[in-house]
């Protein structure tokens, strides 16, 4: 499971450099109504650039559970993020590592979210109308009490399954997002970009190092 994932990558080059630079993951966006939608051929020059040097994960809105399997197996992706209103009958018939998106600001329904078929969890700080790429902040502090058994738990909820913090994150503050909200793991799609879809190299290496810093101190 990634500590640092880098989301929205559009290019094999921005995707390589984040690698490099530390990111265990890399978010390729298959949802076309977003500014970072990635069509096939290009999903799969971005797959290749990363080799086996990291996760990558393939993020999907209210797509069947057919077309995401046929389309990762054909890229090889094995881990794939659901950031949509998919069921969880839906989630079941998807055999890849799964990772469902909690839009944190809206009230959760507890139980079924957290019988909910998935390995991870993502707080998210978008609304059911964005899915994602905000680059709206959350308030961290408060996480573990709105979502007791996702949250906490020095980065798993009650139910022993990691919890990704995402929204807002920038170079600047993703140190004390982690060390006030204790995640497993960080996401960040907007807050390391020079436009929607292209990654900043000198703003993801700083997030990256500060990312790290943060793990660092929280485990102290």
């Amino acid at each position: 499971m990634f500590r640092i994932k880098i989301c929205g990558v559009t290019r094999p080059e921005d995707a390589a450099y984040a690698v490099g630079c530390g990111a265990e993951a890399i978010g390729i966006n298959f949802f076309r109504g977003s500014p970072r939608f990635v069509p096939a051929a290009a999903a799969r020059e971005i797959v290749r650039s990363v080799a086996d040097r990291a996760d990558v994960v393939g993020v999907f809105v209210n797509e069947p559970p057919e077309a995401i399997v046929a389309l990762c197996g054909r890229l090889g992706i094995r881990r794939v993020q659901l950031h949509g209103d998919e069921p969880p009958g839906d989630a079941s018939r998807i055999p890849l590592w799964r990772m469902k998106a909690v839009h944190a600001r809206e009230t959760a329904d507890l139980p079924s979210l957290l019988a909910y078929p998935c390995d991870a969890f993502l707080l998210d700080a978008g609304g059911k109308e964005t899915y994602g790429g905000t680059g709206r902040a959350l308030a961290w502090e408060t996480l573990a009490e709105r979502f007791p058994g996702v949250a906490g738990r020095e980065g798993s909820g009650s139910t022993g399954r990691p919890w990704v913090l995402a929204g807002g994150l920038t170079p600047e503050n993703v140190e004390r997002a982690i060390i006030a909200a204790r995640p497993f793991g960080v996401d960040v799609a907007s807050g390391v970009e020079s436009s929607p879809g292209r990654k900043d190299k000198a703003k993801v290496k700083s997030f990256i190092e500060h990312a790290k810093s943060g793990f660092r101190i929280a485990k102290t």
